[in-house]
């Protein structure tokens, strides 16, 4: 769509919407201008992540996040590699037990409001995920308490030794409370938050459709400005595929993701869109009942994995857009253990099975299908139970279902095909919820039990000294793929569909599909 023909569109909108938008004010800065500006520049995405809230404590719901990222700033965040790098914190130190963090805060920032940034402001922000408890205050659940020693220094106190908790701070944007405070009424500011922005990142809100599409403009006194990200962005909210591809085609979108796998290869001959698979910090998964009658035998189990066809997966759930896991950690996790990529092996699995004693046994295989990728996954692991002799009756629920299910183990599948991932890059709190028995039918959705595994966790996460910790956390994942306990089966990517108009764009492990504000323009 040429840029005369999207101001247009964008105009006509704006004057016949003018009355249902919730609209803002432009905060001071807001303009797009700033020493050495690029040109004037808009990017409209599609996407099915439609807000529930914009308050930015309800980061932990994926769909949220893609719309608050590029308007709040974060601590610390990670790189593509899972190592820290600094934001709002430029250092952090622990004490000698890790019960202590102390943050040394970067000068200079100031909120899309005017007001500067200080420590009272990271103050603010966690006592207030601690008062409500809600979203991304999950991720606190050691935080006691935190004080600002001068206006560039803040010391918060832990409940218990915690060396994931930097990690965990990843996850908390950051408040203008001088902002925020007049606006708390009686539920914190939730509702105020809900349809009006309080953050420092390279974007301002404009106007705002619940349900619909925000409008976003560069803040030119960001402390990171970057004249080459678009001078505009406007995320519109479209959960129908079929209707993202059409505004696609139409011109009306530069960027739109979640088409199905047919839609992105008919585009994908037209050599004027681009294709980007982006990878995704989340894995998936079959687990295997620990404890079920056919899939408690650790031979029907590694049988299980022999069996799947690992390529097949790739190429018909897929689509080929992501790839097949070597590891049961997803990528961008430091202290991953490389395990290497699965491999299809018939007549191994057939051995094991005549091994087992369980030739011509039935077991359940839940999945969702309301997951493209499960109901191929589904189709492909009954094929290939049948070929070693197992029958899979397949069983579609939802998640709500699913985990009423394993929450009682006469009631739990044999195996289930799911989805997870890593809140932020860090291999302990992740198999922590996955591998710890006193989980069990909650977030072990095995019934996993093995108390060399709970004591490596117990250590690993009580630790002091990170390359101790690491160590721990290397030694679990090797013990629970030496246990069979699930199919570490793909790294499915992001597929983004692109007008070319914007750059490269890195990929984000705290991000479920990616970082608006990281968007920068081709040329």
């Amino acid at each position: 769509m040429n840029l005369h023909k999207r101001k247009l569109m964008l105009t006509l909108l704006s004057a016949t919407t003018a009355m249902a938008l919730y609209s803002c004010q432009l905060p001071t800065g807001a303009s797009s201008g700033g020493s050495g500006s690029a040109k004037q520049s808009t990017i409209v995405i599609g996407s099915s992540n439609t807000a529930e809230t914009l308050d930015p404590l309800q980061s932990s719901d994926a769909h949220n996040d893609f719309n608050l990222a590029p308007m709040y700033d974060r601590l610390v965040d990670f790189d593509a590699k899972g190592e820290k790098v600094p934001k709002l914190a430029e250092q952090w130190t622990f004490n000698g037990d890790a019960t202590q963090l102390t943050l040394t805060l970067r000068k200079g920032v100031k909120f899309h409001s005017g007001n500067s940034f200080t420590a009272a402001d990271v103050v603010y922000s966690l006592d207030r995920a601690k008062k409500i408890g809600s979203g991304a205050a999950s991720f606190l659940s050691d935080y006691a308490s935190s004080k600002a020693t001068d206006d560039l220094h803040v010391v918060i106190t832990l409940s218990k030794t915690d060396l994931d908790f930097i990690g965990a701070l990843s996850q908390i944007y950051i408040l203008d409370s001088t902002l925020v405070k007049p606006n708390e009424g009686s539920d914190n500011a939730q509702g105020w938050l809900g349809t009006h922005e309080a953050g420092s990142g390279p974007f301002a809100m404009g106007t705002y459709k619940p349900n619909q599409e925000l409008d976003l403009t560069r803040y030119k006194d960001y402390w990171d400005f970057d004249d080459k990200r678009p001078t505009s962005i406007v995320l519109r909210m479209i959960n129908d595929s079929s209707a993202n591809r059409d505004e696609f085609l139409a011109g009306n979108l530069d960027i739109t993701m979640g088409l199905a796998s047919v839609d992105v290869d008919n585009i994908s001959k037209d050599s004027k869109y681009e294709i980007v698979n982006i990878p995704a910090p989340r894995q998936t998964y079959a687990w295997l009942n620990m404890q079920g009658k056919v899939t408690g035998d650790a031979r029907v189990r590694e049988a299980i994995q022999l069996a799947y066809d690992y390529n097949g997966h790739l190429a018909s759930a897929l689509g080929n857009q992501g790839s097949i896991a070597n590891s049961i950690l997803p990528e961008g996790i430091a202290c991953r253990v490389d395990a290497g990529k699965p491999q299809q092996d018939l007549e191994k699995a057939k051995q094991l099975i005549k091994a087992a004693g369980v030739e011509g046994a039935s077991i359940t295989v839940a999945y969702q299908p309301s997951v493209r990728e499960f109901n191929a996954a589904g189709t492909i692991l009954q094929d290939s139970l049948k070929k070693i002799g197992l029958n899979a009756q397949l069983k579609a629920v939802t998640f709500p279902q699913y985990s009423a299910l394993v929450s009682k183990p006469e009631t739990m599948p044999d195996v289930a095909l799911a989805w997870d991932f890593a809140a932020f890059p860090a291999a302990g709190p992740m198999l922590n919820r996955e591998w710890n028995s006193a989980l069990a039918g909650q977030t072990n959705f095995t019934r996993y039990s093995n108390p060399k595994v709970d004591a490596l966790l117990k250590d690993g996460l009580t630790a002091a000294d990170q390359k101790q910790a690491c160590s721990d956390f290397q030694e679990v994942q090797q013990q629970v793929i030496a246990d069979h306990a699930l199919l570490y089966i793909a790294y499915p990517a992001v597929t983004m569909v692109s007008d070319k108009r914007v750059g490269p764009i890195p990929f984000s492990p705290t991000q479920q599909d990616f970082n608006v504000g990281t968007l920068r323009m081709a040329k």
